[in-house]
């Protein structure tokens, strides 16, 4: 059977094939989204891009702040009042309105120290008593000052860490150089030094106590095995002959005073007749 072709202007009959040269035609809903798609990748780079530029601007712009100086180290539980709570100072150098807090290691708010406060320029002093928002005192470690600029949206961390430290440093005397100490001369004041080795746990300044009592001091020395000399006087004076009881006591950086070490006895004995 042979088919006729279809001739112009006759009707298409249903099913039929009908070739076109442009191919499948689409509705524009392909388009369409398409072109959302397009819009939305571009907005978000175009915000990607201004949030990266402000936050180079907030990196170049000056800090409102400067010559920080902090307490390097200190223990809330301090018998010293000078070491008991620690100095936050800087120079603002325009006005700001600021948050002020200390964050710990993790950057979490420890303890507020100023809310919403408004402050001109010049020299600003802190202080931080080294507790919570309750009053607790934070376990030992490093902490920081956290600024936040209301006005700006902005936000600086000093560098430089505050350090609490509440553990007591602990001296261990290992024993003495001379057993015996002999006075001589009109001062009754021995030209040879008794020396008292010790332990210090950590770098501390150490106390030489006579009987329990303060009698000479060294300055700070780091941790480990030191000596301290004692010439066969209290504060000053020299004691009389007999026996007495010599011990160390420390006193670390942070201000945390330690218990006095055993203690070793000693004799001390007149100048002999005749010696000067």
């Amino acid at each position: 059977m042979s088919t006729s072709p279809t001739r112009p202007g006759s009707p298409v009959r249903p099913g039929a094939d009908v070739p076109t040269a442009a191919g499948p035609v689409s509705d524009g809903g392909d388009d369409r989204r398409a072109l959302v798609l397009s819009l939305v990748t571009l907005l978000l780079i175009v915000g990607a891009s201004a949030g990266f530029l402000r936050a180079q601007a907030l990196k170049l712009e000056p800090s409102p702040f400067s010559r920080p100086r902090v307490e390097r180290l200190f223990s809330p539980v301090s018998a010293s009042r000078s070491k008991a709570s620690a100095t936050l100072a800087f120079t603002v150098r325009s006005p700001v309105r600021v948050k002020a807090e200390i964050v710990d290691g993790a950057s979490r708010p420890v303890r507020e120290l100023a809310l919403d406060a408004r402050w001109p320029r010049g020299r600003r002093t802190l202080q931080w008593d080294g507790r919570d928002e309750r009053g607790r005192v934070v376990p030992d470690g490093d902490y920081q000052l956290q600024l936040t600029l209301l006005d700006r949206q902005r936000v600086i961390v000093v560098p430089t860490p505050v350090g609490i430290d509440t553990r007591p440093p602990r001296a261990t005397v290992l024993g003495v150089s001379l057993r015996s100490l002999e006075l001589t001369g009109s001062s009754r004041q021995s030209p040879h030094p008794l020396a008292v080795r010790y332990r210090a746990s950590e770098p501390a300044r150490a106390y030489l106590l006579v009987d329990g009592r303060g009698a000479t001091r060294r300055p700070p020395a780091p941790a480990g095995i030191v000596t301290i000399e004692w010439e066969g006087t209290e504060r000053g004076r020299p004691v009389d002959p007999g026996a007495y009881v010599l011990a160390v006591l420390l006193r670390d950086q942070a201000g945390n005073l330690g218990r006095p070490s055993e203690g070793v006895r000693v004799r001390v004995v007149a100048p002999r007749h005749g010696s000067r």
